[in-house]
């Protein structure tokens, strides 16, 4: 999947994490990382800021979506969900 069109645009990643992942009824948390796009000579997605680098998994690159204005998307111009277990958020 060619993710060049990202380069440079504001992007957040919104990582989702529930409760008890043995109840998809449970509560779900999420916490919002903001940065800019870089894609990596090998097409892989980073989005970074002034103190971090972090790499979207490619199991993730198919769900990027622009962003729908929603306020805690802030300014980001595309975003995607990452589902997480086992770190706090």
């Amino acid at each position: 999947m060619n993710l060049q069109y990202l380069e440079g645009k504001k992007f957040c990643v919104v990582f989702v994490k529930q409760a008890d992942e043995n109840d998809p009824d449970s509560q779900i948390s999420m916490k919002c990382l903001h940065g800019r796009a870089n894609i990596d000579r090998h097409g892989k997605l980073n989005v970074e800021g002034p103190e971090f680098s972090f790499p979207v998994p490619a199991t993730a690159s198919k769900q990027i979506m622009p962003s729908d204005g929603t306020a805690m998307l802030k300014d980001a111009e595309y975003f995607v969900m990452c589902k997480v277990s086992g770190m706090d958020l």
